[in-house]
């Protein structure tokens, strides 16, 4: 799956809305200044020194602190940083801090006075910071340089960018309290605003996220086409057979497909599709053994993780990213021989596989709690819990990428239950139909 080449209309079009972006972002920084409650966690660091040093100016400040993460980046990855990557960033501090004098200046006789005005433009603060970030996001263009340095720290130190971002933020916070503190006599830029705009940026840009795809896909068409069915291809070789196995928890699916695989004699794959899509990438490996199957429905999480999809493909993975890459390693298997995959929405990605049967494996709860309990050796509450935990997961995973429902009959060529034949006697009956289903191809 290659990079799909943009057109000029397409380009402009993002960079706009970019640039709108960081406008909104500016603006919204302003606001929260001129409501005297602090400032957002990533301002407080060059707000803080400006009211210390009260030398040039709050952009002035702001530009040079993403400067300064520009120059981290470059130090530690010894220049070898790409010509794009750097203009971009540069042209990104200097327009935050330029648009944020402007709009400071604009608001020059905004003072709101009561503690409940100053919460309502707090508030308002938040809605400029989540609009501003999902233009950002939507239009894929790049990240605020102290962004980008902390996601190359966290490619280093193998942490998500998330928790990168969240560690920054208190770091900033704390030592930009402590520098108000022994400067100023204050908190300088922390304030409970500080803390509002955290929470009411990740709320607001949430509820973006969720309700305004459909504007999305109007501003930017293309990022349909770029959307996760877009794994889906309709050229893979069908030449040979593959079987696909989706399974409840606890049902015995893994155990089902592997006998399954070993009397067609039949190539078995599951852990194996992580291990071939680490090739694809350093920290693939790592990443895809701990999140292949977890989708968390944290606001910031989520943000920051498409966030860095603006970025360059070769070091933290995106959620997204993860399923392209096991997507793309699925049809590269189905594509080189006959087989059997096991879950990572292996039918989804090939439902268009014309000699392929995807079969899902279910189980009585009684039954699936009594292996649980059996092979991880803990008590029926924890194996009841964990089935619970492994069934929203999967279905959280299936419903943000695909159109298909997680268990629902509809999804799959043949459902069986596991509980009411046995592990063996279900696969005897699963190889039968198979024998059949391939006497009827050929």
């Amino acid at each position: 799956m290659r990079e799909r080449k943009k057109t000029v209309s397409e380009l402009l079009r993002r960079y706009l809305l970019y640039t709108l972006g960081i406008i909104l972002m500016a603006c919204g920084i302003a606001v929260l200044i001129k409501a005297e409650m602090g400032v957002a966690p990533m301002v407080t660091m060059p707000y803080t020194i400006w009211l210390i040093a009260d030398v040039f100016t709050v952009g002035a400040w702001i530009g040079l602190f993403n400067f300064a993460g520009l120059m981290g980046q470059l130090i530690i990855r010894r220049g070898r940083v790409k010509k794009k990557a750097v203009i971009m960033q540069i042209i990104t501090a200097l327009a935050l801090g330029i648009f944020t004098d402007m709009a400071l200046n604009t608001l020059a006789g905004f003072n709101p006075m009561s503690h409940s005005s100053r919460a309502v433009t707090c508030f308002f603060s938040s809605v400029l910071m989540a609009s501003s970030l999902y233009c950002c996001v939507i239009s894929s263009v790049a990240l605020l340089p102290i962004d980008s340095l902390l996601r190359l720290l966290g490619a280093i130190y193998h942490k998500k960018f998330s928790t990168m971002r969240w560690i920054s933020d208190i770091t900033l916070s704390l030592f930009s309290a402590v520098l108000g503190l022994v400067f100023l006599g204050n908190l300088g830029g922390v304030r409970e605003g500080t803390l509002i705009v955290a929470v009411f940026t990740g709320v607001i840009l949430k509820l973006l996220m969720k309700y305004l795809r459909w504007f999305t896909y109007i501003l930017l068409p293309e990022n349909r086409v770029d959307d996760i069915s877009s794994v889906i291809d309709d050229d893979i070789n069908e030449k040979h057979f593959v079987l696909t196995v989706s399974h409840e928890y606890g049902s015995g699916g893994h155990s089902i497909a592997r006998r399954i695989a070993h009397e067609l004699n039949l190539p078995y794959y599951d852990s194996d599709i992580i291990q071939m899509a680490a090739e694809d990438s350093e920290f693939a490996y790592k990443y895809l053994e701990e999140h292949g199957d977890k989708v968390t429905s944290n606001a910031l999480y989520s943000l920051y993780e498409w966030y860095t999809s603006a970025y360059d493909k070769d070091e933290e993975l995106t959620q997204e990213q993860v399923y392209k890459i096991e997507a793309q390693v699925i049809q590269e298997i189905a594509a080189k021989d006959s087989c059997v995959i096991v879950g990572r929405l292996a039918n989804y990605v090939l439902q268009n596989h014309k000699n392929s049967l995807h079969i899902f494996i279910t189980a009585d709860e009684l039954d699936r709690t009594k292996r649980v309990m059996r092979k991880e050796k803990i008590d029926h509450q924890q194996a009841v819990e964990q089935i619970k935990k492994h069934a929203k997961l999967r279905e959280e995973h299936c419903r943000k990428f695909s159109d298909v429902q997680y268990g629902i009959g509809a999804s799959y060529d043949i459902t069986i239950k596991s509980s009411k034949y046995g592990v063996d006697r279900t696969a005897a009956i699963l190889l039968q139909l198979i024998k059949e289903f391939r006497l009827i191809q050929f």
